[in-house]
Parts: C-alpha cells; structure tokens; sequence
C-alpha cells in the first residue's frame, strides 16, 4: 500500500479545508501505521491532532460518535479505509446515528468504481449538508506516482425520497514529495458547497402552515387556493403572507412540498400546531413565521426574520373624559399670569391718577366732564389687554403715553397667546390619558378581543403582573359575556361607533378594517395601548436540520432582491397613517365647555349683584314715616 503518498493527499488535503484534528479508521499493519504516522510528524502541518484507530480489534460500533468522536473543534476529520472487512459496519453505524453531516468532514478512501461505491453508499443516511468525499486511488507503477480522484457526495434527504449524489470534484496526483492537482473532473470547484446543492429537484419538503380563518375539515387543495389568494390581505395575513414566502423559496429550489395544516402555532410553546411539528421533525420548515421564544430554541433555529408581531388595544376618547379648561391658561405659567394681572392693575391706577390730574389741576379745554371711578380706570385697562378699544382718552401727554405702553403691551401678549391656543386647540385631537396596560386595566372602560390561538396562549402564560390585572378586571367580570371575543370586523366597527369601547387585535390584518370603516379624522382620534411587547417572527427549522445554511441562503437571497419587503408591504400593516392636514379639526366641547360654564357663571354673578344694588337703592330711598300728635 502507497501509505506514504495517502499521507500527503490527506495533509494537502486537510490544509486545504483548514482542519486540524483527525482521525484514522484502518485496518494496516503496525508498522504500516508507524511509517503513515512519521509523515505527519513533519512540519508541514504542525498544529494537526490525529488518532488511530485499529477497526480489526472493534468488536462492536454502537455509540460510535461518543466513543471515538468526542471533540469541541468547528469540524472533526475523519479517515475510513473502505477495503477493511468493518468499514461496512462502520458507515452503516455512522448512518444510523446520523453523523454524515456538516461537523464531520470525511474522506472514504478506496479503489471501487463510482458504481460499487454509489451501489455501497446508497441505502445510508446521508444528509444535504454532509462533508462526504469518496476518494478512489488509481496507483501508477511506472513512477511511484498515485492518482486521487475526489468525488462529493450527498443526499438532499433520504427520508423525503432524495437520491444518493456523486458529482466529480478534482483528481491528485502524489509522489513521494509532495501533491499535484492535475485536472478538475467537472465545475465544482467553481462553486461555493451548497452552490453545488441548490436544487431539490428529487425531494418532496414537509411544510408546517397555520390556517386560522379556514376549517381544517376542508381538503387540501382548497386551502392551498385560500391561502394562494391576493385578495383580502387582511383575513389569515401572517399565514398567508408566509405561505407566499414559501411557495419563492419552493421555486428556487426547485422542489415539491407537502402542507400539513393546523389551526395554531403551538399548544403550548413547543407542543403541538406548527411548531411541534418542526420540533418533532414530522416537517421539515414552517411556512408560517413565529416568535423565537426561550423555549423554542432548545428545540428549533431561527434562521431568518420573516415578520413583525405588534398586538395593540385600541379605542376613541369616550365624550366624557373630561373639560380641558386648562389649554386656555396653558400659553403662560402661573407667575407670567400675576405679573400681567400687576402691571394691568398698575396702568389702572396710573391712568385714574392721570385722569384726576386733568380734572382737577389742567386747564378746563382739557378737562373731562366727569372724573372717571377707579373701578372704570381698571375695566379700561383690563380691555386693553382684550384689545379693545376706550372712550375716555387722557388728553395730555404723559397720559397718552400710558395709553401707547398700555396698548403695546397687550398687543404683544394678544398675539402670543392667540398663537398658542389655536395651535393646541388645531394641532390634533383630545387623547385619553390611558398609555399602559395597567391603566387600561384599572379603568372602567369595556373590553373586546379578537379570538386568535396566540392573544389567548399569551393571556394564559404571561407572566407580567399588568397582564394578571387586565384578566382579573377585564376578562373574568365578562367570563359569561358572548361579545366578548369578537371577529375583527365587528370589534372595529364597535370601537368606531361607541367611544370608549377597547378592542384588542393584531395590526397585521386588524388596520386594514380600522382603514375601511374610519374616516381619516376618526384614524386621527385613535389612541392606541400595547397589548403585549413587539417581537419579531423568525422562519423556524429544526436545531438539527440539514437544510438550516441551504434555506438560510436562500432566503437571503429573497430578501436582497426587495422580493421579501414588496410581499411584506403587501400582506402586513404595520401602522396608521393620520394624515391631519387633509381635513379641518373642528374644536369640541371639551373645550368650548369651560368658555361657555365661565360666561354663565358670570351672567348669573351679574344678575346677583343687580338684584343686590336694586335692593341696596330701594332700602336708602325708601319713604319716612313721620308721626303727628
């Protein structure tokens, strides 16, 4: 045996795949193994860990990879010479536990044509994924020289009805020296590993799809046609919008797939619906997108996000929620207030004393007929402040200038005012002070749900203590309430038209009906409480899949070509749009109220104090009884 040119295929080998540790199945003669074992002692390769191990003295291969495989390297070379008497056994142990895949990378070495060798290999199980090469030694006596082609093999899935795939990689040629590549036996070399493996052309995939808005006593090519639909984005989005992704992904690879339908994500968080049919491999891929949660990545990998989950409460102010009497005080703090109302008090009382000054010490031209009252200087002053006008006007000069300062003074603080209070009163719509899940809880507004499988999972299993809260006030006190769980078209439509009433939905086909049945400005009057945090939904495999890197790049690629964000914006509604602008915002009573209570409290402070000095004139003016004796 030319154990010395193996010896240098396998280094050259190794070098090229950058793996340091390795271990050799053999069945060779000791001193066969010495001479073997003296090549890799040289330099060439000094960081390379390797292990033999004699396949005549195994008795039994049963927990094969424990036993002889236990390593915590990226990929583990391994070494089987398949003239030996056991190497069948051993490939057929290594098949049944499933170790033909990406973490070893094996060399199976022999002299057998491609026909004895695929006839072999054909019944094991052997994955897409695999690092499988078979090389075939042709030796050539005339100069020590011998021929290693190098054949990549792999299976896209035995269990789905792959076919065993040998495809001709490169052929060496070793001396006693060193290794040659003399020519390439096809392109391979030219493509990335699944490059080489993109096409599934002779498998069927398994695909887990939920369907919520369909009974599953219907047959499978009627919810296939449900699902394949454009129209309606809104009913089932999230399944539907997965499903489109799927049926891309199904043309790149060129495969068929089987549906198996199911009403729910899961049962709990990894039994049943579409995720425990990953989870106990009976599918192989989930066409509808689902959280990453703890407990599902023991079990499964998300290898790609595939969508966005956003649950929200929403509902309009209730008409009662309160007079804003404070947004006509809120242009100026307190204090700015008492100053205005100080210097308007100090011009009274100047303009009083500028008035009792013409009367009294100036020339009678310009005198007034009357000596207005202090009470008269300070209405005087107040309206300027309203910006209006008087008719007592101080003839001398200093007076006017009062007048000048009084007037430029309220013409600033007019105009400030003014600009502030149109812009809160136009800029948009009174919104409730209910922001949290906790204040929703403790108010006494009334509750609605759409029934999906996650808003109840999630109602059963959060932990969160506002969640706790909400069941207790708001789900247990109408536990015998039939409109409690409404379909989505009857929930908006509620909100819409009861003020006050929550309801609580996905956006992802709950924003199409708010869109249908909401005005523009009605959109704008929404408020909207986060039912449980945003998260995004991740295309989920099994941890062990063989298809995780393959599909990963795959989908990649859908995402790269804006393929995957015009299918979102299609079947996923994510926000409302207020547009604001387009319409007039009409000021409600909420706060005209305040304006109006102040104008009849003040007719009715009026009407007291008239009825008070009628009362005070007649007691002084009444008549005088007089005696006569």
């Amino acid at each position: 045996m030319q154990l010395v040119q193996l010896a240098n295929f396998l280094l050259d080998n190794l070098v090229q795949s950058r793996i340091g540790f390795i271990v050799f199945f053999h069945c060779w003669q000791r001193d066969e193994s010495v001479q073997f074992a003296q090549q890799f002692i040289k330099p060439i390769h000094p960081l390379l860990y390797h292990q033999f191990v004699q396949m005549n003295g195994v008795e039994s291969w049963s927990f094969m990879e424990l036993t002889y495989m236990g390593h915590t390297q990226p990929t583990l070379a391994i070494y089987v010479d398949v003239k030996c008497d056991q190497a069948q056994e051993l490939l057929e142990e290594a098949s049944r536990e499933q170790i033909y895949n990406q973490h070893y990378h094996w060399l199976l070495h022999g002299n057998q044509s491609e026909v004895e060798f695929y006839d072999l290999f054909f019944p094991f199980n052997i994955s897409i994924d695999a690092d499988v090469s078979y090389v075939k030694e042709q030796i050539q006596e005339m100069n020590c020289t011998v021929l290693y082609s190098v054949y990549d093999v792999y299976n896209n899935g035995k269990n789905i009805g792959g076919q065993l795939n040998m495809t001709g990689s490169h052929e060496m040629g070793c001396d006693l020296m060193m290794c040659k590549r003399i020519r390439f036996l096809s392109s391979l070399e030219k493509r990335t590993k699944y490059g080489n493996r993109e096409q599934l052309t002779d498998v069927i995939l398994r695909v887990a799809t939920v369907v919520t808005q369909r009974p599953l006593t219907l047959s499978d090519d009627e919810l296939i046609n449900f699902l394949s639909q454009e129209n309606e984005t809104h009913i089932d989005s999230l399944a539907r919008f997965g499903f489109h992704l799927t049926l891309i992904l199904r043309d790149l690879l060129h495969c068929e797939m089987k549906f198996i339908f199911s009403d729910s994500w899961s049962k709990s968080d990894v039994v049943g619906g579409s995720v425990g049919a990953v989870v106990d491999q009976s599918a192989d891929l989930t066409a509808t997108p689902s959280l990453a949660t703890e407990g599902r990545l023991k079990y499964l990998s998300a290898i790609i996000e595939t969508g966005f989950f956003r649950s929200v409460c929403i509902f309009r102010t209730p008409h009662n929620a309160g007079l804003r009497g404070d947004v006509f005080l809120q242009p100026f703090s307190p204090l700015v207030w008492y100053l205005f109302g100080g210097v308007l008090s100090l011009i009274g009382i100047l303009l009083w004393i500028t008035f009792y000054m013409e009367c009294k010490r100036m020339r009678k031209r310009w005198r007034l007929d009357y000596l207005p009252s202090l009470l008269s200087t300070f209405l005087i002053s107040f309206g300027a402040a309203c910006i209006q006008s008087s008719s007592l006007i101080p003839r001398s000069t200093g007076g006017r200038l009062i007048y000048f300062a009084l007037f430029l003074i309220s013409f600033i603080m007019y105009n400030y005012y003014t600009s502030v209070v149109v812009s809160s009163l136009l800029s948009s719509p009174v919104k409730s002070k209910i922001k949290t899940m906790q204040q929703l809880a403790e108010s006494p507004l009334t509750v609605g749900l759409e029934p999906l499988p996650f808003t109840k999972s999630y109602l059963n299993y959060s932990r969160l203590p506002e969640i706790h809260l909400f069941i207790k006030r708001k789900i247990e006190t109408q536990a015998k309430n039939p409109e409690l769980w409404l379909p989505a078209e009857q929930g908006v439509l509620r909100v819409r038209d009861n003020p006050g009433y929550v309801y609580v939905f996905e956006t992802s086909s709950g924003y199409a009906y708010v869109e249908r049945y909401f005005t523009a400005q009605q959109i704008c009057d929404l408020n909207e409480v986060l039912f449980r945090p945003e998260q995004l939904f991740y295309t989920h495999l099994h941890r062990n899949s063989t298809y995780k890197e393959l599909f990963r790049l795959r989908l990649l690629r859908v995402l790269e070509t804006g393929v995957y964000r015009k299918q979102r914006s299609y079947w996923v509604h994510m926000k409302l749009n207020c547009v604001s602008q387009n319409f007039v915002i009409t000021v409600g009573m909420e706060y005209v109220a305040p304006l109006l209570l102040m104008l009849v409290c003040a007719d009715i402070l009026v009407v007291i104090i008239l009825l008070i000095e009628l009362a005070w004139n007649r007691f002084l003016t009444r008549p005088t009884i007089t005696f006569h004796s």
